[in-house]
C-alpha cells in the first residue's frame, strides 16, 4: 500500500488552526446581510452563533464545518456516555445537549455506528485483516469484541494526522497495539490489491459532490478487497425537498428538531456533509464499482442508511 504523497487533501475539515473571532465576525455579517429566512430570524441566527460559541463541538464545527475524527468519536459514543452521566447524576445542557440528543443527523450518526459495529462484529473471524478508511479514531474496530478470535489485523488509514496518533493511542490503552498498524493515505489513492477481508468506511462520500469520485472511491475499496471480502459503508439520503425519492421516515423526525437543524447546519454552519444519495443511486454506484450482493439496513428516520456489499 502506497503512502499519501505530501500534499494534504482533507475533505472532511481543516487541518490548521483558524481564527475563530475572524470566522464568527464573517458569518454574522453574511448572516445579516442575507436576512430573515422564511423559517428563521436574523436574531435567532445570530443567538445560535452565540450558542455555539458556547462549548467546543460547536467551536469545531464554526471553524471547520465538518467533523475529525475526534468529534465523530465525541459524538458517536455519546449515549453510552450519557448513560454513565445520568448514573453520576451529570448531564449536559443547551444547544449542546439538543445537537447530541435531538438533532436527526447526530442520532442518525450515532445509530449508523451500532449497525456499523454488529455488522462487523457479526462477520469478524480468525485469520483477517480488517481496515477502516478513514479510521479516524478507530472506534469501529478496536471497539470489536475479538476474545474469540486469534491473528487478526486491524489496520487504521487517514490522511489526518491528529486522527492517526488519536487511533494509536486508543489501539495502546486498549492492549491491541499488537494486532493494529496505521498507514497515512488518501482513501482514493489505496494501492492495495486483495488485501482485506473486511472495510469499512463512513464519512467520505457525504463530503464528495461528484458522483464519478465516489464511484472511483468505490473502486478502490473493491480493488483493496480479498475475494469475498466486504464492504461495510453509509450513505446520506436527501431529503423530501431535494429528491421525490427521499426515504425519509418523518413520522420519526421531531419537526422543530428538523427545522433547528436546518437552520444550524445549512443556514448558519453551510455544513460539508451535504452530497445527498438515493439508495438507487447508492446501489448504482456499487455495482459500477463491482460490488455484489448489496444490503441496505436503515436507520429509524431512514437519513443515514448502513450497506454491506461483497466482492
Amino acid at each position: 500500500m502506497s503512502q499519501m504523497p505530501n500534499k494534504e487533501n482533507l475533505i472532511t475539515h481543516q487541518s490548521e488552526k483558524q481564527d475563530l473571532t475572524s470566522i464568527v465576525a464573517k458569518l454574522k455579517g453574511r448572516i445579516i446581510r442575507d436576512g430573515d429566512k422564511p423559517d428563521s430570524t436574523v436574531k435567532e441566527q445570530l443567538d445560535l452563533v452565540d450558542q455555539l460559541m458556547n462549548f467546543e463541538l460547536g467551536r469545531f464545527l464554526l471553524t471547520n464545518r465538518g467533523l475529525n475524527g475526534v468529534w465523530t468519536r465525541y459524538i458517536v459514543l455519546y449515549p453510552k456516555r450519557r448513560n454513565e452521566m445520568v448514573r453520576m447524576g451529570q448531564s449536559l445542557i443547551g444547544l449542546e445537549k439538543w445537537m447530541l440528543e435531538r438533532a436527526p443527523v447526530m442520532r442518525a450518526t450515532q445509530e449508523r455506528f451500532t449497525h456499523f459495529q454488529s455488522l462487523l462484529q457479526e462477520n469478524v473471524r480468525s485469520h483477517m485483516k480488517l481496515a477502516s478508511v478513514p479510521c479516524g479514531m478507530m472506534d469501529d474496530l478496536l471497539t470489536l469484541n475479538l476474545s474469540n478470535y486469534s491473528d487478526v489485523k486491524l489496520v487504521g488509514i487517514d490522511l489526518d494526522d491528529a486522527s492517526l496518533e488519536g487511533a494509536k493511542t486508543t489501539a495502546i490503552k486498549l492492549n491491541l497495539g499488537a494486532k493494529t498498524s496505521f498507514i497515512k493515505s488518501d482513501a482514493w489513492q489505496l494501492n492495495a490489491l486483495n488485501e482485506f477481508d473486511i472495510m469499512t468506511s463512513n464519512g467520505l462520500n457525504i463530503y464528495e459532490p461528484n458522483d464519478a469520485k465516489v464511484v472511483e472511491l468505490y473502486k478502490n475499496f473493491y480493488l483493496a478487497l480479498k475475494p469475498g471480502g466486504i464492504l461495510v459503508t453509509s450513505f446520506l439520503t436527501p431529503p423530501l425537498a431535494l429528491s421525490p425519492e427521499s426515504p425519509w421516515n418523518l413520522e420519526k423526525i421531531d419537526p422543530e428538531d428538523l427545522r433547528l437543524q436546518k437552520v444550524i447546519f445549512s443556514y448558519i454552519l453551510s455544513i460539508k456533509w451535504q452530497s445527498y444519495r438515493t439508495e438507487k443511486q447508492t446501489l448504482q454506484q456499487l455495482k459500477s464499482a463491482g460490488f455484489k450482493n448489496i444490503r441496505i439496513i436503515y436507520d429509524q428516520a431512514k437519513t443515514f442508511p448502513t450497506v454491506v456489499a461483497k466482492k
